[in-house]
């Protein structure tokens, strides 16, 4: 998966390849996502939710010796290595549900393939998800395969890539009253990151519907409520849903194996 190392690959417990004992389909998992900069976490057996950084997160298993964690990764996760047997991380070669036309799935980011698998198995064939985070992802899969998609910066990408690769803009930051019409500088900035993104997810699915004939589209993610009026015919993901998408996959293999 993406930002894994062929060490950490090979090290870390691959869900496809190791027998369900009685200790992991028993015990009630923490599953979680880690990301770039943080890692947020699901407690199945109290129904909390946590946000924390990498290290946090180390300690965190360190004090739960018994429990199974599940869950993907997009950050580095050699950290984790050390926890072969405790913690369970989704591979592409985990999925068995879901196929693929895919050309590179050794690059593909696990959650974008982990979210897809999830729609599937709620009994959705062909689909369009967008993924609003770091970057904006559009996943596309036809009956019952994943074709593939495109990926774009998100909201915070593109106000720092103006501030930081130029040498007079100012920094600015996601406003929700963004107008179409920027009128100074701070404005402008604005309209081009605020307005610019909602017109390209407009395009874009508008796009992928005519190619492709979906006409279920599904957004996630944690800038995807700011879409949530300009879109309001699609299917907007709950709070917290990439963490159930998660549990969910853990429930499928248990069942499966």
């Amino acid at each position: 998966g993406k930002g894994l190392t062929k060490k950490s690959q090979g090290n870390l417990c691959s869900i496809g390849k190791f027998a369900v004992n009685y200790f992991f389909s028993m015990n009630a998992p923490i599953v979680f996502d880690l990301g770039n900069s943080l890692v947020k976490v699901y407690d199945t057996e109290d129904a909390s939710y946590r946000k924390m950084k990498l290290e946090a997160f180390i300690t965190f298993i360190e004090e739960r010796p018994k429990r199974t964690f599940f869950g993907l990764a997009s950050g580095d996760v050699s950290d984790l290595e050390r926890f072969d047997k405790q913690v369970k991380l989704i591979r592409d070669n985990s999925f068995k549900a879901l196929d693929t036309a895919y050309g590179s799935m050794e690059t593909l980011g696990m959650d974008r393939w982990a979210l897809c698998t999830d729609q599937f198995l709620e009994g959705n064939s062909t689909f369009l998800l967008v993924s609003l985070g770091t970057c904006i992802t559009y996943n596309v899969v036809v009956n019952g395969t994943f074709l593939g998609g495109a990926i774009s910066p998100g909201w915070l990408l593109r106000y720092e890539a103006m501030n930081s690769y130029t040498a007079s803009l100012p920094k600015a930051t996601y406003d929700p009253h963004s107008n179409l019409l920027g009128q100074d500088t701070m404005t402008s900035l604005r309209s081009g990151v605020d307005i610019g993104i909602q017109k390209e997810i407009h395009g874009m699915i508008d796009g992928y519907k005519e190619e492709f004939g979906i006409e279920r589209i599904f957004i996630c993610g944690g800038d995807a409520q700011r879409l949530s009026n300009p879109l309001k015919n699609y299917i907007f993901a709950p709070v917290n849903y990439e963490l159930h998408a998660i549990h969910r996959l853990y429930r499928y293999y248990v069942d499966q194996a």
